[in-house]
């Protein structure tokens, strides 16, 4: 026992470890870039339900008529379309949407709440998604993103707020229509 071995011994050239550490840099910035980008991605606007019309007449609480300006303002100049127990809204609202500054659109609106938090957080507006960002030319719509208002493109705006007039809510949101958006997207069972 007591004696001294000696066992064989791994020797990596210096420059093996220089390019071994560069790798390894290298495959930590890009996984912090690829989680960066996922973080990204997911704290953009939120989606909602907003291809059928019963989605935005269940969904929205006001389907507006306005004027894209800086920082996702939007001059409201028309109120077209309102839900029952909509939440009330002023004419210049801060909207969540991919909008070009100077441009008119016709938007379904919904408001979430913010739980009143201690930074004063009663909630925000936001688009119910994407495609239901409806550009207008003259009143009358140009591109219905993919939505039901596909079917109406080249109308006016006014049309919109017919249909929802007429169709309605689904009938599971009905009893909580003075409630919160995410209680009423509880209620439909989609």
């Amino acid at each position: 026992m007591g004696e001294n071995t000696t066992e064989p011994t791994l020797s990596v050239p210096r420059p093996l470890k220089i390019a071994g550490t560069i790798v390894v840099v290298l495959l930590a910035v890009w996984g912090a870039l690829v989680g960066v980008r996922v973080l990204l991605e997911r704290t953009g606007p939120p989606e909602y339900p907003a291809t059928d019309v019963r989605d935005w007449s269940t969904f929205a609480d006001h389907l507006v008529l306005g004027t894209a300006g800086e920082e996702d303002r939007l001059e409201v100049t028309t109120v077209l379309w309102s839900r029952q127990g909509a939440h009330p809204i002023g004419r210049r609202i801060a909207v969540e949407a991919e909008m070009t500054d100077g441009e008119s659109y016709a938007v379904p609106v919904a408001w979430l709440d913010g739980g009143g938090d201690d930074r004063g957080d009663d909630g925000r507006w936001v688009a119910l998604a994407p495609e239901a960002v409806l550009p207008l030319d003259g009143g009358r719509i140009t591109d219905g993103g993919g939505t039901w208002a596909e079917d109406h493109t080249g109308e006016p705006a006014r049309a919109l707020a017919t249909v929802l007039y007429e169709t309605g809510p689904y009938p599971a949101a009905v009893p909580h229509l003075y409630e919160s958006l995410e209680q009423r997207l509880a209620a439909v069972d989609r």
